[in-house]
């Protein structure tokens, strides 16, 4: 803490003396909120986030950064080195706004180029793309790597004819750089010129014979040439080098079944989902060979599994209703056809089925009406004459899905980097609300976990507790089961505190034990007009609120609102008919805690949670916003306006949004960012 002192002037007035003591409170309170970053060791903190960053460590590295350039405003090193942390976790955004500020503080800084041009490439913005690298090839023209992006971009802009002439370049400066040899042997292949793309991956393969992705190119371009042992060989070289890729057991598996050794290929499937439990593709070609084996409960299993992962995939629905149909189990046959024709009612396969499956179940009615409508689309689109059981046996037949999928798209090249923020697989929902809750000691906070936030009152709080009472503003997701609840208790009995610190206290004790119910006893006992009624109403109104959400649940099992892993819609509030929230106690609490303090900005966003809870989408999103303006490093509050906005179809100003959340360590952000915001 920094102390100021006024020296005395000649006192002219008392009320002279009183602005005096103004003046000591108001630069107090401001250094209170705005630290001061000028005795912050630089350079430590840059050359920390590089540590971090070599070490894959870019949530924790951008913390680092976030220091520095607090520190150090105008030093572009940060800013680079943010960028390139945050286009690790696929916030090509933000690592877009970094890169920006890089070249503005240095303009001739040719790195900064180059990656602000692969940001654009990702970003699909390959003009200024290759503007970037056009730029960075003025400033270093002798930069292999240069040519090599460049030419990616060529690439993804389907001129073969330009990549390759980039490729040309970069190895004419740099014979062995490999990963040139590899991409000029792709656009090669993609040129039709196939046998020269071989020689480039013998290269490419010859200059670093430890690159498996060089393995794996080559093996798929020799299946393609019907070169299937010398395929295979490439392949088995690859898991040599990462046998943790399930890329690279996936084309192998494909090769197999093109040698039409199912039993192999079904091994190789197999250890695909090992690897990557979600892969649904891989599910669903597992599903389809055991069909072809005639194997129907493990394709039964197996579709079942595909559509957990991705509810909306329609062949799943249509392939397992044909396999319940084949099992003589027609309810749900029927159900299946039914989920199908929902996603596409369109389907005239899933009609047809559906007709002959209520057909079976002695539902002449609905069997009659799906064969009208069938009819009726089968014969808008069909302009023979032939008769309809012919055209109905041609649209019933399931093999038209009986196609094994040779897609890379469930696929992260290489390793799948389970445990980066952006590739978790979990379900995303919006943070829960704040309460004033004990502050976790260094010791006991969990990893990547934020510390809490306090203020100018709860750090007046703070200093008449003991440090094992200290309190501070705790989001519930950060909330966790603690050891220390015991000794706080403890303490508590034995205390002499002032009989409403002690209510607030073992209010705050009890909520997290979630007795719910005897905290609102606690924090009844004090008064609006009390130094501590703000606590109290704050966390009264949550406890109102978690009291209604779970009555509800458990009694309708409503869902909250979330986004649902898969391809479902980013954002599923509850349905109206479902809606029997009644939350007037919680807004009547919170609606009190704003009365007494009314740029709280905790309190403002859990009344955004609150509004958000009742479908008023706008209204929160200015809560949240509220929020923000008083507190800017409140994160959760960018995440859920981020989700809203999602909802609204707002998808930039969402992904803004979910940068700086990231930015400010909910790594959370990072899974979403890279759903509903890397372009495909």
């Amino acid at each position: 803490m920094i102390y100021i002192l006024l020296k005395k002037q000649n006192q002219t007035s008392d009320r002279f003396i009183m602005m005096q003591r103004s003046l000591v409170i108001l630069v107090f309170v401001i250094t209170c909120i705005h630290p001061v970053f000028s005795q912050v060791n630089y350079r430590h903190f840059v050359t920390a986030g590089r540590i971090e960053l070599s070490e894959d460590r870019n949530t924790e590295a951008i913390r680092n950064f976030n220091t520095a350039i607090q520190a150090r405003p105008d030093h572009f090193e940060a800013w680079f080195f943010r960028g390139i942390a945050k286009f690790n976790l696929n916030d090509y955004a933000g690592s877009l706004n970094d890169f920006n500020e890089t070249i503005r503080l240095h303009p001739l800084y040719a790195r900064a180029y180059h990656y602000r041009g692969i940001v654009n490439d990702r970003m699909t913005n390959y003009y200024d793309a290759k503007t970037d690298f056009k730029k960075a090839l003025e400033i270093d023209p002798y930069n292999a790597e240069l040519y090599v992006a460049a030419g990616a971009t060529d690439m993804h802009l389907d001129d073969f004819e330009s990549a390759i002439k980039n490729y040309d370049m970069a190895l004419l400066i740099y014979p062995r750089l490999s990963n040139a040899w590899l991409n000029r042997g792709i656009a090669k292949r993609l040129s039709g010129l196939k046998e020269e793309a071989l020689s480039d991956l013998d290269k490419a393969v010859f200059h670093d014979h430890f690159d498996s992705e060089a393995w794996v190119r080559r093996g798929m371009l020799r299946s393609e040439l019907n070169d299937f042992e010398g395929a295979l060989s490439d392949l088995d070289q690859a898991l040599k080098l990462d046998a943790q890729n399930p890329a690279v057991y996936f084309q192998r598996a494909h090769i197999r079944l093109l040698q039409g050794d199912t039993l192999q290929a079904l091994n190789d499937f197999e250890q695909v989902n090992i690897l990557d439990t979600r892969n649904a593709l891989t599910y669903y070609n597992r599903a389809l060979i055991h069909s072809l084996r005639n194997e129907l409960p493990e394709a039964k299993v197996l579709y079942q599994q595909v559509i957990l992962i991705n509810p909306t995939n329609i062949y799943s629905h249509f392939n397992l209703g044909v396999i319940n149909f084949q099992m003589e189990q027609y309810r749900e046959a029927e159900k299946d056809f039914t989920n199908a024709i929902d996603l596409f009612p369109g389907f005239v396969g899933a009609l047809v089925n559906r007709s002959l499956v209520r057909k079976q179940i002695k539902d002449r009615s609905g069997s009659e009406a799906d064969y009208a409508k069938a009819l009726a689309i089968i014969q808008d689109l069909d302009d023979s004459n032939a008769d309809p059981e012919s055209l109905f046996g041609r649209y019933a037949d399931s093999t038209y899905f009986n196609q094994i999928i040779a897609l890379e798209a469930d696929f992260i090249s290489g390793n799948m980097a389970q445990q980066r923020p952006q590739f978790r697989n979990v379900d995303i929902k919006p943070f829960r609300n704040f309460v004033i809750s004990f502050k976790p000691t260094q010791e006991k906070t969990i990893a990547n976990q934020l510390p809490g936030y306090t203020d100018l009152t709860i750090q007046h709080l703070n200093s008449s507790l003991p440090e094992t009472l200290h309190l501070a503003y705790i989001c519930q997701n950060q909330q966790f089961e603690s050891n220390d609840l015991q000794n706080q208790e403890n303490l508590l009995k034995d205390s002499k505190l002032p009989y409403n610190v002690q209510q607030l206290l073992i209010g705050v004790l009890n909520q997290a034990r979630n007795n719910l119910s005897r905290s609102l006893t606690h924090y009844a006992s004090i008064p609006n007009n009390d130094p501590l009624g703000l606590p109290a109403r704050m966390n009264e109104a949550v406890v109102l609120f978690d009291q209604e959400e779970g009555r509800v649940l458990s009694e309708n099992d409503v869902r909250a609102v979330t986004i649902q892993q898969g391809n479902a819609a980013p954002f599923q509030p509850e349905s109206k008919e479902d809606q029997t929230l009644n939350l007037i106690p919680a807004f009547n609490a919170i609606k009190q805690a704003l009365q007494i303090a009314p740029k709280n900005a905790f309190a403002i966003y859990n009344k955004g949670n609150f509004l958000l809870q009742t479908g008023a989408f706008h209204p929160a999103i200015d809560a949240f916003s509220d929020a923000i303006a008083i507190e800017p490093t409140i994160g959760e509050a960018y995440y859920n306006r981020a989700l809203t906005l999602l909802y609204l179809n707002e998808n930039r100003l969402a992904c803004d949004d979910l940068s700086k959340a990231g930015e400010l360590g909910i790594t959370e952000s990072y899974a979403v960012i890279r759903k509903y915001c890397t372009a495909k």
